[in-house]
């Protein structure tokens, strides 16, 4: 069964420029579900641009069951140049929740298209739950966090298909669509639903008077506006298109491939060239990238990694003698993988002729069945280094493999102060096993920064030199490296085998000697941000 909120009407006589946000969840929702209610936020710019409308559904009463997909419309205004961003969180309680309590979040920063109905699809995924991406970033597949801006690739043209018979549609009439008011009204909603071309029109959907289509108009309409990112259209539409909205046009005459416009004598891709973003003469910003017609600032870390901002803390503990002294230490921004490295992740530098092929035991996971989304193990210091420098990086120093787990709180594991249990891949806790999980696999056990696998798993090499700290508390070194030589490398975070609660803790140290190869040791890489 499908529900509205919104469905907008697109003209019979002129097209219409509006988005028609479609939310699902594979996530089960409902009355004592995992998602009980949804909070649809709409932006423009990004997540710090001005809130234009804000509201939480109730998916679940006693009464019975909100149905999904909801389907909220966006109309645009006069300015079709300033990017949209639009937030589905999917909460635990029917109150509503931020995007820190959420238990599935989707984004998307995308632009309207002069003259077309769009659709944009947030889905929430049950590989989503808790991932934890920044505020521009959307989760992707493989749980992995991507610019937010890639939602524009989703687009589609909205032909209504799958909105509701009335009977369907109807919503309760105790039950209030939004609990917080719209943040602005300028822009009434529309109640009919969109005539299809060469489609009969659905008519029949009822009105829903406290649903507001959110967006601001601005007083005087930018000569530049955008015109949205070619897709697929030829040079006509798109000339047309730029005359529209007063831009500047392509050539007379172009006939370009590939979807390309002929600009300034040549044929550009409006997706993809920074010098004609989203249409011709469009240049973005210096140090930005064009994304699907959209100027974005590309991320500082690659994709699969986090960013770590710069900070101060006090490593060591009071505790364990070979975690002693106390000292501070002052680190730089650095970029750290989201997960462990896995076995698919090595197998692409073996390929690509840059790595060794790692031990091959039956207790080591390069041959292993369905092993691809395990971490890699029985590699020694020198090949884990090797495939982190492939990629650019290399392997963190202890520092900041404990920075990233511990933070400035000094927090006793990864998740915070609570004894490990089933937060993390280990034997702990009444738990035996016989190998490795795939990565990811507990995000209870993941950091405010969003890092998995910081406890248990596989140990994981750290660049330093084993050896007695140095430093004192109060005194902050920065960046510090750790001996300049030594016999054995720092080994950090403990294992799938582990039993004792202090060999997952963010301050334990172990050593191994570099030319090992251990079922129980594999890796994860550092780089700097660009």
């Amino acid at each position: 069964m499908v529900g509205t909120i919104a469905a907008l009407a697109v003209g019979c006589e002129q097209a219409r420029t509006e988005l028609v946000v479609r939310v699902d969840s594979e996530v089960p929702w409902g009355a004592g579900s995992t998602v009980q209610s949804l909070v649809v936020s709409v932006r423009r710019s990004g997540s710090d641009g001005p809130l234009r409308d804000r509201r939480t559904i109730i998916l679940g009463t006693a009464s019975g069951q909100r149905p999904l997909p909801l389907w909220v419309g966006v109309l645009a205004g006069d300015d079709v140049s300033t990017p949209v961003w639009v937030e589905a969180l999917g909460c635990a309680g029917t109150g509503g929740c931020t995007a820190e309590q959420a238990v599935v979040a989707q984004r998307a920063v995308t632009r309207f298209a002069m003259g077309q109905t769009l659709e944009l699809p947030l889905r929430l995924t049950a590989e989503c739950v808790r991932a934890m991406c920044a505020g521009d970033e959307r989760c992707a597949v493989g749980r992995r966090c991507e610019p937010a801006t890639r939602a524009q690739l989703d687009l589609r043209p909205f032909d209504g298909i799958g909105l509701p018979a009335a009977a369907d549609a109807a919503l309760p009439s105790d039950q209030p669509v939004g609990r917080d008011a719209p943040v602005v009204t300028d822009v009434p909603a529309v109640m009919d639903v969109p005539a299809v071309m060469d489609r009969p029109a659905v008519t029949d959907v009822p009105a829903v008077t406290d649903v507001r289509v959110v967006m601001d108009v601005p007083a005087v309409m930018d000569a530049t506006a955008d015109v949205g990112p070619a897709r697929d259209v030829g040079a006509d539409a798109a000339r047309d298109a730029a005359r529209d909205v007063g831009g500047p046009t392509p050539d007379d005459g172009a006939v370009c491939a590939g979807g390309q416009v002929l600009c300034g004598g040549t044929c550009r891709s409006l997706l993809s060239d920074t010098s004609h973003c989203g249409g011709c003469a469009r240049a973005c910003a210096s140090g930005q990238t064009c994304v699907a017609g959209v100027c974005t600032t590309p991320p500082p870390c690659p994709f699969g990694m986090r960013l770590i901002p710069a900070g101060m803390f006090d490593m060591g503990s009071t505790t364990v003698p070979d975690e002693q002294p106390i000292h501070g230490v002052r680190l730089s921004a650095f970029c750290l993988d989201e997960t462990e490295v896995t076995v698919a992740a090595f197998r692409e530098c073996v390929t690509a002729g840059a790595c060794v092929i790692p031990g091959m035991s039956p207790t080591c996971n390069w041959m292993g069945a369905g092993r691809d989304d395990h971490p890699i193990n029985c590699v020694d210091w020198q090949e884990a280094l090797t495939y982190c420098q492939w990629r650019g990086g290399t392997l963190p120093t202890e520092a900041r493999w404990e920075y990233a787990a511990r933070l400035t709180s000094g927090r006793t594991y990864p998740w915070g102060n609570d004894a490990p249990g089933s937060q993390l891949c280990w034997s702990g806790g009444g738990v035996s096993r016989s190998g490795t999980c795939a990565v990811g696999s507990f995000p209870l056990g993941n950091t405010p920064f969003g890092f998995s696998d910081l406890a248990g798993g596989v140990w994981e090499w750290v660049a330093d030199w084993s050896g007695p700290y140095t430093g004192t508390a109060g005194s902050y070194v920065l960046d510090p490296t750790g001996p300049t030589s030594g016999s054995a490398r720092v080994i950090r975070g403990g294992a799938w085998n582990n039993t004792a609660p202090g060999d997952v803790r963010g301050a334990n140290r172990f050593l191994l000697m570099p030319l090992l190869r251990d079922v129980h040791v594999g890796m994860r890489c550092a780089r700097e941000p660009s």
